[in-house]
This record gives C-alpha cells, structure tokens and sequence, in this order.
C-alpha cells in the first residue's frame, strides 16, 4: 500500500488527458504550511487558480490546449483533519474534469 501524504502548494498533478504535468497553486494560507509551503484542502480546485493547464487534451482530435473544468471539489479527503472547514488534501485525492479526465497527485511537495 502506498504511503499516504498531506499535499502542499507546488504538488505535481497530472490528467489522464493531458500532455503534461501542473503543479497546484495554493495562493491562500488556510493557516497551515508544509515547509514553509501553503497546505492544501479540497477546496483547491479551481481552474487557473489551483489548478493549470496540463498542455494539450489528447481527448479531441487534434488535441486542443487542456484547461480543465473543473465543478467539484476534490475526492478523499482526509475526514478527521480540516482547515478552515475544509477537509486537507491527502496525495490518494481525485479530481474529475468535466471533459472526462481524472486529475491524480503524482507528488504531493513533501
């Protein structure tokens, strides 16, 4: 079993679609850090905000440039542990784009 791992700003995400990697954008402190980084929650989930574009979608053919839409908030949360009424974000959390993709952690920053 994989080891679990809060998540940070500057986390390496990447879509099922997308061409690329994009690290997560946490601007706001939900007051508390990580190595000196912002901890993330599951309500870091907005599009050009929390979330960048991941290079083309390989959905459409052509691809065309992967700027995720994203309606929910992330999957998996950790429960028993909140910041600002938030659940944190754990590396095992989902994001589904609404074009079909999967957002997934591949590092949290840690």
């Amino acid at each position: 079993m994989a080891e679990i791992y809060y998540v940070k700003e500057g986390a390496l995400l990447k879509c099922s679609f997308g061409t690329s990697t994009s690290q997560l954008m946490v601007p706001k402190s939900h007051g508390a850090k990580i190595g000196g980084k912002n901890q993330a929650t599951v309500a870091d989930h907005i599009s050009n905000e929390n979330i960048m574009p991941f290079g083309l979608c390989t959905k459409t053919d052509p691809p065309v440039p992967c700027n995720p839409l994203i309606a929910l908030k992330w999957i998996n949360g950790k429960k028993d542990h909140q910041l600002q009424g938030e659940m944190v974000l754990l590396n095992t959390c989902m994001l589904p784009c609404m074009q079909g993709g999967i957002i997934k952690i591949n590092q949290s920053g840690q």
